[in-house]
């Protein structure tokens, strides 16, 4: 989907979502960690209804059997930014109960026990080093804080409120229903495309368990672009989209080299991007200029970021040209 002041110029699905149904503008798709800024956004909720503070040390806000004595020097902006220190859950691990990616039964738990006992990568702050299990914790502390399940929390609090009626967070009882994609990727031995199997980092609901379409996406970076929304005071999405630290992401003018929350920046520029098992995904926002590009794909070798980067500049340059 590709839109300009808020007029969608092009939106269509290629390929097949499954192995009986095409893609289409309504298709449903899991996005992985553009999942991220909708977790930056119910903290935000919290930071704003003053039930959590953003440099206080998380042990504050998460629950008792998750506070560690190594994290008492991390607070909830570093988490949000990528710059605590804690290290990031493997690539497996014996305790691992995955499912095409996605977390079973209490392999949460056990990656946050795992984290609890390792020492700090760096002085929380002083460096970006993407840690999805960052926004796991934050996940913990959402549940912590409102007493409610984070799924329930995002539905009543975000999804629901702006309208986005075909988005949901993948639970532990997902069933996947007939018009959501299914993961794919290339195998050059069979010269086909095949259900994705390839073992991943496990993802957690907060860090990347978000099913969403692009028409409910349209909707989502309208907080981005409009002022006037019901879920958070203007202040507070700025703060989302405000630049803290040196990010290591790329964007269609080699740019994007900052990151707020769940979100990377550059002085024009919102973007992040999305890989599990299955999907990858891409989007780019400007919010000044109102163009919009979102890439979501249910084939793990293609790139949704060069698709979108290059769309992104057809559209940019024709509007510069305009406006000159």
């Amino acid at each position: 989907l590709a839109a300009v002041n808020d007029e969608v110029i092009h939106a269509k699905g290629y390929g097949m979502a499954n192995d009986t149904a095409k893609n289409n503008i309504n298709t449903k798709f899991h996005v992985a960690s553009i999942t991220k800024q909708f977790t930056a956004a119910a903290i935000m909720q919290l930071v704003e209804q003053n039930k959590i503070n953003l440099e206080e040390p998380i042990n504050e806000f998460l629950p008792s059997q998750y506070r560690s004595d190594k994290w008492e020097v991390v607070n909830i902006h570093h988490l949000l930014s990528h710059t605590s220190g804690i290290e990031d859950y493997a690539v497996t691990r014996d305790y691992y109960n995955v499912e095409k990616g996605f977390c079973l039964g209490n392999t949460v738990d056990g990656m946050i026990k795992e984290a609890m006992a390792k020492e700090l990568e760096f002085p929380p702050g002083s460096k970006f080093t993407y840690s999805n299990i960052g926004y796991t914790l934050l996940g913990e502390i959402i549940q912590n804080i409102t007493g409610e399940p984070y799924h329930r929390y995002l539905k009543e609090h975000v999804l629901e409120p702006l309208e986005l009626n075909s988005s949901f967070i993948h639970t532990i009882d997902y069933e996947a229903s007939s018009d959501e994609a299914i993961g794919y990727r290339w195998d050059d031995e069979q010269n086909q495309h095949v259900p994705d199997d390839i073992v991943s980092l496990p993802v957690t609901e907060p860090d990347g368990n978000l099913v969403t379409t692009l028409n409910d996406f349209l909707k989502w970076t309208n907080i981005y672009v409009e002022n006037e929304q019901p879920i958070l005071e203007d202040p507070y999405i700025k703060k989302m989209t405000t630049p803290y630290i040196e990010a290591d992401e790329v964007g269609p003018y080699g740019n994007l080299d900052m990151y707020g929350y769940g979100l990377y920046l550059s002085k024009e520029l919102i973007s992040h991007s999305g890989y599990i098992v299955g999907f990858r995904s891409h989007f780019i926002v400007n919010p000044k200029e109102n163009i919009r590009v979102f890439v979501f794909a249910n084939n793990v070798s293609m790139s949704p970021k060069s698709v979108s980067s290059g769309i992104y500049k057809i559209i940019s340059d024709k509007h510069s040209d305009k406006n000159e």
